[in-house]
């Protein structure tokens, strides 16, 4: 505590470059869909030169699966930053986020271990100083998300006070529905990455998060990722069996199916999808890794759905004249 607290500029960054992640556990109670009580998680990932909340997802516990799903939006709405400050918690320290880094302060670090999404992507990992929870910039916007999110007008009788001895008079009154806390999540953050007289090195008192981000990211040489990049930061599932005669693949009840699925009719899968969004498409590689393709929800519809009906049609004929071509 008399060593005075080390001075780091970030002006020598530019938007994008590099990001902090780390994860935020809620003071508040919500209510699971299946109708479970819990405290909710958020991994979130900030850009360092700005401080703008970059991606975020919520969960029930803070997990590698959070934390892929997270850099899965921000390589697609941001790009591939170069290096990435996180701690040593499981969600970070899991295989499946940083294998093949060469320090890691959890796990012991093999040489053959398969390289996690980071070092797939390229993405160098410093590791932020055991607690010492001043090293990550992150953790100041989390104390503004305390404030300004948790103790929201909306949430009261849910929140459950941030100490033993600071609870409210109400504690436990009520529990907010997911996807009622989902949406104030992100309002509050919308909010907090735009509200403008930000007192940091880059805001000066005087802009946003937001702004400074965007004037410095439009001349930033950020990377954006492949398709292919894109796709390996999704989840994969286990393997599943495509059916035997369609090739149609199923992931928690839904069918998905493209006609290019044909070639691995009957055989084990990999799918690799985003679980927050399973009406998107899912994308299927075959038993050596090779990618297949790209598949759509393959909806029920209404019984005299007559739309439907000419879509489902049309399919048959395109692919009855690729089969011809072919």
């Amino acid at each position: 505590d008399m060593i005075p607290a080390q001075q780091r500029s970030v002006l020598e960054l530019h938007a994008g470059q590099a990001v902090n992640v780390d994860g935020h556990t809620w003071d508040v109670f919500v209510k699971t869909p299946d109708g479970r009580v819990v405290r909710p998680v958020m991994v979130a990932i900030q850009d360092i030169y700005s401080r703008r909340f970059l991606a975020w997802r919520i969960g029930e516990t803070e997990s590698a699966v959070l934390t892929r799903l997270a850099f899965a939006d921000l390589i697609a709405d941001v790009g591939v930053p170069q290096g990435v400050l996180m701690d040593n918690g499981r969600a970070f320290a899991s295989k499946w986020i940083s294998g093949g880094a060469k320090t890691r302060y959890r796990f012991k670090v093999r040489e053959e271990e398969p390289l996690g999404i980071l070092a797939l992507l390229g993405i160098d990992i410093h590791w932020a100083r055991p607690y010492a929870g001043q090293s990550k910039p992150i953790e100041r916007g989390f104390r503004d998300l305390c404030n300004d999110v948790a103790k929201h007008p909306a949430l009261a009788g849910a929140w459950t006070g941030n100490r033993p001895d600071n609870k409210p008079s109400n504690h436990g009154a009520r529990e907010i529905d997911w996807d009622v806390f989902v949406g104030i999540v992100n309002a509050g953050i919308a909010e907090h990455n735009a509200r403008t007289g930000r007192d940091t090195e880059t805001a000066r008192g005087r802009y946003s998060f937001d702004e400074v981000f965007a004037a410095s990211y439009a001349a930033a040489p950020v990377g954006k990722a492949t398709p292919a990049q894109l796709r390996m930061a999704l989840l994969a599932a286990d393997q599943v069996r495509a059916d035997r005669e369609t090739g149609a693949v199923s992931i928690f009840g839904n069918s998905y199916w493209s006609p290019e699925l044909a070639r691995v009719a009957g055989q084990r899968v990999t799918v690799r999808f985003d679980p927050d969004r399973l009406h998107d498409d899912v994308h299927v590689y075959d038993e050596r890794g090779d990618y297949v393709a790209s598949a759509p929800v393959w909806q029920k519809t209404g019984f005299f759905d007559a739309e439907a009906a000419r879509r489902t049609a049309k399919m048959h004929a395109d692919y009855k004249r690729a089969a011809k071509r072919a």
